[in-house]
């Protein structure tokens, strides 16, 4: 199996992918190590952090045998370099963008590019197995099963305003997986370690039953 294949069969078994976007790069690296032991796979620390690079450089070394831990807000080529470099095992991007595409297949990298509308949705899933919906929790559960009619192929991943409350109903509605953010890592939780292990199994059961 190669590497990709590995991390999409991670986010695939779970149906569950945490984002990481807090005020620094101890925090964060903190946060993957409690979400790791609540038993997530996937972890992704958003480029837009501080220390982003040097976080995903530590968690990647600290939990290679127990998590991916990729980088979020790939926005370019350079982004992607440099979060690879740094250990990034895949790439998330808020929209697709065909040159990061192009350099992360290329490196047998997995790479998540944002979509919304049909047509991106479209596009999105020819360059990769996984497609972020994003923001999808402004329009809500039934906007996934409205895609998955003339899209039924598409491994939906909804993130933005996806929470507890409401991951079931988007797995229910086709959606391959959800990806959770400020929803279960924030700066409350990040200062409540037992409190994040507790939610991040709370989300694992969740997304596993549905």
């Amino acid at each position: 199996m190669t590497p990709s294949a590995h991390v999409f069969e991670a986010i695939a078994e779970q149906r569950l992918l945490a984002i990481v976007r807090l005020d620094s790069e101890a925090a964060a690296v903190d946060a993957c190590r409690v979400l790791a032991r609540g038993g997530l796979r996937a972890v992704e620390i958003s480029l837009a952090q501080p220390g982003a690079t040097t976080a995903i450089a530590t968690a990647a070394n600290e939990l290679a045998a127990v998590a991916f831990v990729g980088a979020g807000t790939v926005r370019t080529v350079a982004h992607a370099a440099a979060a690879v470099a740094a250990g990034a095992e895949f790439l998330v991007g808020p929209n697709l963008d065909e040159e990061i595409a192009a350099w992360a297949r290329e490196r047998d990298v997995l790479y998540l590019p944002g979509a919304l509308t049909p047509t991106e949705v479209e596009l999105a899933s020819r360059r990769s197995p996984l497609v972020k919906l994003f923001p999808a929790g402004r329009l809500g559960p039934d906007y996934v099963s409205d895609l998955r009619a003339p899209y039924p192929d598409a491994a939906l991943v909804p993130t933005g305003g996806v929470d507890l409350d409401n991951a079931a109903a988007f797995l229910e509605a086709g959606a391959a997986a959800v990806a959770l953010g400020s929803a279960l890592v924030n700066a409350r939780s990040a200062a409540d370690p037992d409190q994040l292990e507790a939610t991040a199994r709370q989300a694992l059961h969740i997304t596993r039953r549905s």
